[in-house]
């Protein structure tokens, strides 16, 4: 993979219906606040050494499901699942063999908003 010096880091922004919801999921998974402030009062980011991204509160009603599959790496599915049951939250854990040599484990969750969430292991 090449890496351009112009591009430093992914941060996406999801449009969401319930901002206070959505943010109360995203830290069940112990994402943790990096911004919140009364420059952008409907704007949370979230972040992480290796994950940047935001939420705001949507304009309007969208449908995430057709828009976005929100995909995030994790090194170890099984502890994302224990965090996630104890957290309360509901998941689906599907195994993907796209090739001989490459299988991995994926949790699928629904946020608040509706957006398909897939969080990733490694190869196994």
């Amino acid at each position: 993979m090449t890496t351009d010096p112009l591009f430093t880091r992914l941060a996406p922004v999801l449009n969401v219906s319930d901002l206070a919801a959505e943010r109360a999921f995203y830290e069940q998974l112990g994402l943790p606040v990096i911004y919140e402030g009364p420059e952008y009062p409907e704007f949370i980011a979230f972040g992480t050494a290796t994950v940047h991204f935001g939420i705001q509160q949507a304009s309007g009603p969208n449908d995430p499901p057709s828009v976005l599959t929100w995909q995030i790496a994790v090194s170890d599915v099984d502890a994302a699942a224990d965090r996630c049951r104890e957290a309360g939250l509901e998941f689906e854990l599907e195994r993907q063999a796209p090739a001989a040599d490459w299988t991995y484990r994926r949790l699928l969750l629904r946020t608040p908003s509706g957006y398909r969430l897939a969080l990733e292991g490694p190869t196994e």
